[in-house]
């Protein structure tokens, strides 16, 4: 119940243009997961260096514990398709047993009306933001691209 929830929120949502790929205007409206508040972008503050990871899909935690609520940041990163306009979009968000578990998914941009995009070779990035208002900070956070496991890590 809670994941169909956040999906229709995230569908809802939408994004600058990626890539050449022409999307509505974004909003960062939270959604709330189990006590804390996720809001997704499809946008990072530039931080994430791509070429020193090895690799094209990456994500990055970034702690913010101090702040009141206090938030962990996941930066990321997820290349795909070279053909057709995509965009990256939370598909799962789950906090239990003191793990809390992103999957971020690509998908067909909606709302495009282009057969192809100048994407070819061009990250997709992304940030998700939790805000653990009435949850705990959990002890470790896992991200999956797709079914790929891109970071795991304590917090």
């Amino acid at each position: 119940m809670r994941r169909r929830a956040l999906l229709a929120s995230a569908a809802a949502v939408s994004t600058a243009s990626l890539a050449g790929c022409p999307t509505p205007p974004w909003t960062d409206d939270p959604t709330t997961i189990d006590g804390a508040e996720l809001t997704f972008r499809r946008e990072y503050d530039g931080d994430l260096d791509v070429t020193e990871s090895g690799g094209n899909d990456v994500a990055e935690l970034r702690r913010r514990l101090d702040e009141d609520p206090p938030r962990l940041v996941v930066a990321g990163s997820l290349l795909d398709s070279p053909r057709r306009c995509y965009r990256v979009t939370p598909f799962e968000a789950a906090l239990d047993d003191g793990t809390l578990r992103l999957r971020i998914v690509s998908e067909d941009d909606p709302d495009s009306d282009v057969d192809r995009c100048s994407d070819v070779a061009e990250p997709h990035p992304y940030s998700v933001a939790v805000a653990f208002l009435e949850a705990p900070v959990p002890e470790r956070v896992v991200v999956r691209h797709e079914d790929e496991t891109v970071l795991e890590e304590r917090v």
